[in-house]
């Protein structure tokens, strides 16, 4: 893609991502649970359900360090919470001790503390916001504007922003009202943190997607962890008579870890 400058932008790519060329089903992905953990069930069934596996043993392994004690992200990063970054590198260490190649965190405002993370660290830690952008630019090439759907804390950080920094489309969050109603269908009385999948959650988010699609957005992405319970990935989501495709990125990064996993074992037969 030419900019205006005439410069060529450069199309984000997956990362690259070492790990210890183990067999599938010696190869251990670790998982930072519990953020939240209705999130962490559904990253792990997600795993499960697109691995190819005829029995028990051509499953992945997967390590999980399950702590929904570990502060609000989004309430930090806001000021009215205190700092997760000790206790999530405290779970990655106890994953990397127990044997895991990889690490994922199922939480899309978790990767803020990513930075602050990953040095203090032996294996890699899977960048769920740079694989979800890189798989939207192969798969929606032709999308000029991308909707982001994601916790305040997230946003204001800017970290997805940055994550599509090089994109060939431009990425957009909700105005402030809308932005209310996500969070909303995320952490209210009647949201999916408090064990709600339908009702007015659903509505809350339908309307915030709605209000992207009128701006010009064709792709959603899905950039809580929760949302995904309430609306799956899908292509020709109906947001008011607009029809979007709905990408959600813990489904890309399931992905990654089965084809990362599938890699090290065709190495070591190689």
């Amino acid at each position: 893609m030419t900019t205006e400058t005439g410069m060529t932008s450069r199309r984000p790519q997956p990362a690259s991502y070492f790990n210890d060329q183990a067999p599938l089903a010696q190869f251990t992905i670790g998982i930072v649970g519990g953020i939240g953990p209705a999130a962490t069930v559904d990253f792990m069934d997600k795993i499960i359900r697109h691995t190819d596996a005829r029995c028990d043993q051509d499953h992945l392994r997967l390590l999980v360090e399950h702590n929904p004690a570990i502060p609000d992200r989004t309430a930090h990063l806001l000021g009215r919470g205190a700092d997760p970054t000790a206790a999530l590198a405290d779970a990655c260490l106890r994953l990397q001790a127990g044997g895991a190649a990889l690490i994922a965190m199922p939480c899309n405002t978790a990767h803020a503390y990513l930075g602050r993370i990953r040095p203090g660290l032996a294996i890699p830690v899977l960048d769920m916001l740079a694989e979800t952008v890189a798989h939207i630019a192969s798969a929606h090439p032709a999308c000029g504007k991308v909707g982001l759907l994601a916790t305040s804390g997230t946003i204001a950080t800017g970290i997805y922003h940055e994550a599509a920094r090089h994109a060939p489309f431009e990425l957009i969050a909700p105005e402030a009202h809308w932005q209310a109603r996500v969070m909303s269908a995320i952490y209210g009385p009647h949201g999916v943190k408090a064990g709600h999948t339908a009702g007015a959650c659903v509505d809350e988010l339908h309307a915030a997607i709605a209000h992207l699609a009128a701006r010009g957005a064709t792709v959603m992405i899905l950039g809580c962890t929760e949302l995904p319970l309430l609306l799956g990935q899908q292509q020709g989501y109906d947001a008011g008579g607009i029809a979007v495709d709905l990408v959600d990125p813990t489904l890309v990064m399931a992905r990654r870890c089965i084809a990362l996993a599938r890699a090290a074992q065709e190495r070591l037969a190689a």
